[in-house]
């Protein structure tokens, strides 16, 4: 990861770091990391930045997107991060159409940071690390391995966790601990 584009005072003197899934996207012939409730590709080398996604009614016969930075306390906008036990919902639920794997990870972020009842929400994020589980509840398309090895395309360490997607909490303990550190 090169120079950080950000143009107002951060929130934190350093990135903050929580965890989060996400799912894996093939597109044009390589794989993309996506947020598993929005339409969201974070992109390669570069941090992504936050924009709100959220539609408000403006009437009856209307719905716009608003207009903020993100992200912004009344609203629910922002890249978000949890603590890994955290995480335990995104781990069980099926594969979206699209994706061909599920991969959790920690993820740096900076920039406006707003705490949140699970977590943080932030203005720019990048992961550090990703974790692809072994063997996926929902079947993954491609082999961990093959996945793994296709996501060291974000510049940060991949590895491959013996067992299921449900067990990597238990799995990513001594990760955990680690960076506390």
């Amino acid at each position: 990861m090169s120079a950080l584009p950000y143009d107002g005072a951060p929130d934190y003197a350093e990135a903050l770091e929580g965890w989060r899934v996400w799912r894996v996207v093939e597109r044009h012939g390589s794989l993309s990391l996506g947020s598993v409730v929005k339409p969201t590709l974070w992109p390669e080398g570069e941090p992504l930045v936050a924009a709100c996604l959220s539609r408000r009614a403006f009437g009856w016969w209307t719905w716009r997107r608003t207009v903020h930075d993100s992200p912004a306390m009344a609203c629910e906008c922002g890249i978000y991060a949890t603590s890994l036990g955290q995480l335990g919902p995104y781990l069980g639920d099926p594969l979206p159409r699209d994706a061909v794997a599920r991969v959790l990870g920690r993820v740096a972020l900076w920039g406006d940071v707003v705490e949140c009842e699970r977590g943080l929400r932030a203005s720019h994020a990048y992961p550090l690390s990703l974790f692809v589980p072994g063997e996926d509840d929902d079947p993954p398309a491609a082999a961990p391995l093959d996945i793994a090895r296709r996501l060291r395309s974000y510049g940060v360490p991949v590895k491959v966790l013996p067992g299921r997607g449900r067990d990597a909490l238990r799995l990513l303990e001594p990760e955990r601990a680690r960076s506390r550190r």
